[in-house]
């Protein structure tokens, strides 16, 4: 049963969805997607047990547990809860264009894909990174920061799941500083479309380099990431238009790219310790 789902939140390089699962679960044969699926445990414990061709693999599940289902494979499924909790899943799937990208940016074949799908993954970044995509899908964030942690978290799993040493040298070498212009260009960019769902892939266009070294570079010449930069300046802007402006909280949040006075009353508290209307007065 879907409890939450990133639909209409502006997302482009993953859908996610939390659900909730059944207690038990007879034989179920999944069906053979053409997504890369990232499966993380948020809530009870149970083992599962999956078959793909003759052989069974098993595993016990609790909170942070995680799995990968690799595209175009299919495989049977059973499980049953070994708690009175009820079980919740979160699930990331990444589109074959995103995986490719990735896959080519390591000069990694594409079939070799197939070397990530597991019925459990023990790693912390990973656990940690689809927490931070769960806390993101609760709270409603924008696409920039979303796809910042999924680029992110695709990015790690092929590294270390697929990878060989010559390809992981090749995509961690330095790429540098972003030059002065082209940083310029970029802020500009931000503060031009202050009020727009911008897109990672977006800035990253504006220098013409991929998203993943674009990230890597704005932080280390910025210290932040394109995101929390961003949220700066938004933030910036519309204490500036409380203090000068005529327009309502609501009209603010808008101007600024909060498509809800809320969040952005939230965001605002953050940066300055007081409400919108409470920092106006």
């Amino acid at each position: 049963m879907p409890l939450a789902s990133s639909v209409g939140l502006g997302w482009r390089m993953i859908r996610a969805d939390l659900c909730r699962d059944p207690a038990e679960l007879p034989e179920f044969t999944g069906p053979a997607a053409h997504d890369l699926v990232v499966i993380g445990v948020v809530a009870g414990r149970y083992r599962i047990e999956s078959r793909h061709e003759r052989f069974w693999r098993s595993a016990d599940y609790g909170p942070g547990s995680v799995a990968v289902n690799a595209p175009h494979r299919q495989s049977i499924f059973r499980w049953r809860s070994s708690g009175p909790e009820a079980l919740e899943s979160l699930h990331v799937r990444y589109p074959a264009a995103a995986v490719h990208q990735t896959l080519d940016d390591f000069g990694v074949a594409h079939e070799d894909v197939d070397a990530l799908d597991t019925l459990s993954v023990d790693d912390p970044y990973v656990s940690t990174s689809l927490a931070a995509v769960r806390n993101a899908l609760a709270a409603g964030a924008a696409g920039l920061y979303a796809d910042m942690v999924a680029e992110s978290l695709l990015t790690h799993l092929v590294h270390t799941g697929v990878a060989d040493p010559a390809a992981r040298a090749r995509i961690v070498a330095d790429p540098g500083l972003l030059g002065s212009r082209e940083l310029a260009r970029v802020v500009d960019y931000m503060h031009e479309r202050i009020g727009d769902n911008i897109r990672l892939e977006e800035l990253a266009g504006l220098v013409n380099i991929s998203k993943f070294h674009f990230l890597r570079t704005f932080t280390k010449a910025t210290g932040v990431t394109p995101h929390r930069y961003l949220t700066r300046i938004r933030l910036h802007r519309a204490a500036g238009l409380l203090r000068n402006s005529n327009l309502s909280v609501q009209q603010v949040a808008m101007t600024c790219g909060y498509t809800s006075a809320s969040r952005f009353a939230a965001a605002f508290r953050r940066q300055y310790g007081l409400t919108p209307a409470s920092y106006r007065r």
